[in-house]
């Protein structure tokens, strides 16, 4: 082993380390769900675990027991079937039901669950009636933020609709053109 190489094990543990306290304060005090610091973190920390294992292995003869599989290519390893013309867009609203009884009347026929309640008076109303803190609030329902994204999507032939039997399954975060959060401190009023 060579002067250059002895050492080169502790070198990578000691920025794995340094990997591992960052990712750590980045979850700590994240910003959203896909928080772009928490998403370099990982990433760092990918790296940096990868070097130490291969450090370890050409060092030691040995290897660590963590597997990382593969990384996603990057979006210039090749060419993609994403169409900058077809778009998705991604909602989210979440909520607590604080009256059940309020939210079946809404639907003006009986539900199974509250979940039942809330998916039809969404299909009813549509998803953005339910974008608001006090139109919530009036159905029993009490709105605790939401998100939008915009996303490419694979560009289909026609109106094919394969896609709803995995809707979100090309819903990746790396790919969101444009994205819209509305926190729960957002205007909301009797709660």
């Amino acid at each position: 082993m060579s002067a250059e190489e002895n050492g080169l094990a502790r070198a990578a543990l000691d920025r794995m380390v340094e990997a591992l306290e960052a990712h750590w304060t980045a979850v700590g005090v994240r910003s959203s769900e896909n928080d772009p610091a928490v998403t370099a973190a990982y990433r760092a920390l990918r790296a940096a675990a990868a070097a130490y294992d291969d450090a370890l292995y050409r060092e030691h003869d040995e290897v660590t027991p963590f597997e990382l599989p593969d990384p996603a290519p990057d979006a210039d390893d090749g060419p993609t079937d994403l169409d900058p013309h077809r778009l998705s867009v991604l909602a989210r609203w979440d909520f607590t039901v604080t009256d059940p009884r309020a939210l079946n009347l809404a639907t003006n026929e009986e539900a199974g669950s509250p979940a039942e309640a809330l998916a039809m008076l969404a299909a009813d109303r549509g998803h953005s009636a339910l974008g608001n803190p006090d139109a919530g609030l009036a159905v029993g329902l009490r709105w605790h933020g939401a998100t939008t994204w915009v996303l490419p999507t694979v560009d289909a032939a026609g109106d094919e609709v394969e896609w709803m039997d995995d809707a979100f399954a090309e819903a990746d975060p790396d790919e969101v053109l444009c994205r819209f959060d509305v926190p729960v401190r957002w205007s909301q009023t009797g709660v």
